[in-house]
Formats: structure tokens, sequence, C-alpha cells
């Protein structure tokens, strides 16, 4: 009779700690548009990526060790960016404001390319790995006047 406490002890700290980041992030007025590094007591915070390249008019960017490389791309409207995945598995690279990309799951060996459209307002723009969140990288869009 003790061992069914004991499991339902268990069970209550499991849902706990998944829960756990969840209710945070949702009680701190979290925002994924303006910040997408998810910081809560008891997990690590998540880095910026490193490197920085200047996409103008195509760059690639590769996906290895569960991250992007570099972490960080400049690009104008009509520059074309390429995510070459040379991880084992797949990932994506979709914007945390999915209406500025969303790529199909990059099969490992594979990649997807984007051209920036008109469309798409000068800005920063985060995003992600839809099947491993803790990848993120960024996307600067630069008027098209900084072309040199």
């Amino acid at each position: 009779m003790k061992t069914k406490y004991i499991y339902y002890l268990i069970a209550a700290l499991l849902v706990a700690v998944v829960a756990y980041p969840i209710v945070y992030a949702s009680v701190s007025n979290y925002s994924l548009a303006t910040n997408p590094f998810f910081c809560a007591p008891l997990i690590p915070c998540q880095k910026q990526p490193p490197g920085i390249i200047n996409c103008i008019p195509s760059c690639t960017v590769v996906i290895m060790d569960s991250s992007f490389s570099p972490g960080t791309v400049n690009v104008t409207q009509g520059s074309t960016i390429t995510w070459l995945n040379e991880d084992a598995f797949a990932h994506t690279a979709t914007a945390f404001n999915t209406s500025a990309f969303n790529s199909f799951l990059i099969p490992a060996g594979r990649s997807y390319s984007y051209t920036v459209p008109n469309s798409i307002s000068p800005g920063s723009y985060y995003y992600y790995c839809s099947v491993h969140p803790f990848m993120i990288g960024l996307v600067n869009v630069l008027p098209n006047s900084t072309q040199s």
C-alpha cells in the first residue's frame, strides 16, 4: 500500500518538473517575439548563437551539432539564405514570427533555401528548429540602401 503512494508522489514530481517551465513562462509575461531566449530558475538560459555573416546576395547557414552556424545572418530583400543540414537528424528553420519564413523538415544531408521577399520589413527575425526549440538563430533584414 505504501508503494502505491510512493508512485503517486514520483508521478506528481515528474508532472511538476515538466509543467514548471510552461507555467513560469506564461506567468512572467514572456514574449517569444521580442526575446526568444528562455530563462527560468533551475533552467539554464539560452544564449545568442555565435558568428555573423553578411548574406548579400546569398549565403549558407550550416546546421551541425544541433546549432546554426553562423548564428546571425545579415540580409537585404532579395538575398537567398540556404540552410544546409550536416547533422545526423532532421531540423527546421522556423521564424518565431511564422509569417516571415517556415521551412519544411530538412533531412540530414539536405538543404532548404529561402529568398527574402520585398514584403519582409527590415528588422530582426529570430528563428528556431521546431524539432529542437533550444536551437535559435537570427536573421537581420537590412534596408536595401545598405547594399554595396
